[in-house]
């Protein structure tokens, strides 16, 4: 937890922000498929965390993707984990997330898509109640908790996940630095814990204090 609720606010709106670079190149057809945009948008947020300083807090930001023999072939529950560990003098901890893209088109999704992220959600809940599909539109990237999709009636929602309770990246973000958010046992961002978690990438961020650098 970062006890300093305007750094809190400062470093969720920079990694928000970050995200919304994403969204504009999907706009502008720069990105066209959900696993670019996926990277895009951790390669963002990585670009603008990575060595920003405020308030006496220096951050660093690493991304990192399984490429290793089978990995197209593999099936895949969770499409990145979120790892955060912040080292500060008043306070220490490291923890994450699991997070599901889904790229939603203007029209929704049918039936056989909804099954399949309904499936995909289990998988990472199985692992870990801190499991969230990233909703991702030309609109912006919203997130939802992935225990609220498996509860969801398909038919009644129309398949139609901005009929759910969401947040956006800088809310979610600051609920994560604020500690609402996140499982202790996800503390390592290495590739072995990629195929443990059934994750694709990591998106690895670290707080510490700018006295220990």
């Amino acid at each position: 937890m970062i006890t300093d609720r305007a750094l809190v606010r400062e470093v969720a709106t920079v990694i928000g922000d970050a995200a919304d670079l994403a969204v504009g190149d999907l706009r502008e057809r720069r990105v066209e498929q959900e696993p670019h945009l996926t990277d895009r948008m951790l390669g963002q947020i990585e670009q603008a965390i990575d060595g920003y300083r405020s308030k006496g807090v220096v951050w660093a930001a690493k991304t990192l993707t399984d490429h290793g023999p089978g990995a197209q072939e593999r099936r895949y529950g969770a499409d990145f984990i979120g790892v955060l560990s912040i080292d500060l003098p008043e306070f220490k901890v490291t923890k994450g997330f699991l997070a599901q893209a889904k790229l939603v088109r203007s029209g929704g999704m049918g039936r056989s898509e909804f099954d399949r992220m309904v499936s995909q959600c289990r998988q990472m809940l199985e692992l870990s109640s801190s499991a969230f599909v990233f909703h991702q539109s030309e609109a912006a990237i919203r997130v939802i908790p992935a225990l609220s999709v498996v509860s969801a009636n398909g038919p009644e929602i129309g398949f139609d996940l901005e009929n759910l309770y969401s947040r956006s990246i800088t809310r979610f973000y600051e609920e994560h630095l604020e500690c609402f958010i996140g499982d202790g046992q996800i503390n390592d961002p290495s590739l072995k814990t990629l195929a443990a978690l059934q994750a694709r990438s990591s998106l690895f961020l670290a707080a510490v204090s700018s006295e220990q650098r």
